[in-house]
């Protein structure tokens, strides 16, 4: 014989599954975005301000983030692969750590250079939980623009 088919039965099912597939989605997007792992920085070259164009803009934190904006960019080079991501050396340790790190379009710092080069993708961003950054770090930029593997050490420093 066959069972009647139960719609309220059914719909709360794949309610229930929907649920549960996109809690686990959120958990595992979460805990991949805030990864925080060491970073090898062997083979980079270090750059100062006569090499890069750089600026950590706002360090803030709240409610137990810590939010990094900033932008760096080789002068005269247009920025052809965006591949920027902050570390917070630790000067205890000696270990540099890798800060979850998006780039940004930016299109004002193209038109404030003025050079004809492209620069829109040159800006990052990194929120991070305050907890996984050791305090006292100092932020540092590892340019990847172009293939570059550049060390930007800056002055600024993460107290919390």
């Amino acid at each position: 014989m066959h069972q009647q088919y139960q719609k309220a039965k059914t719909g709360k099912i794949l309610l229930v599954c929907f649920a549960v597939c996109s809690v686990v989605y959120l958990g595992l997007l979460y805990w991949i975005n805030q990864r925080v792992d060491v970073a090898d920085i062997s083979g980079c070259e270090t750059a100062g301000a006569e090499d890069m164009e750089y600026k950590i803009e706002k360090v803030s934190c709240m409610y137990d983030y810590i939010d990094i904006r900033g932008y760096a960019y080789q002068p005269g080079v247009s920025l052809l692969t965006a591949d920027t991501e902050l570390l917070a050396y630790d000067a205890a340790s000696g270990l540099y750590y890798r800060l979850p790190t998006e780039q940004v379009k930016k299109p004002k710092l193209t038109k404030q250079a003025d050079d004809g080069c492209n620069y829109d993708y040159a800006q990052f961003r990194s929120v991070t939980l305050q907890k996984k950054i050791p305090d006292g770090s100092r932020i540092c930029i590892w340019y990847k623009g172009n293939g570059a593997n550049t060390l930007i050490q800056t002055d600024e420093v993460i107290y919390y």
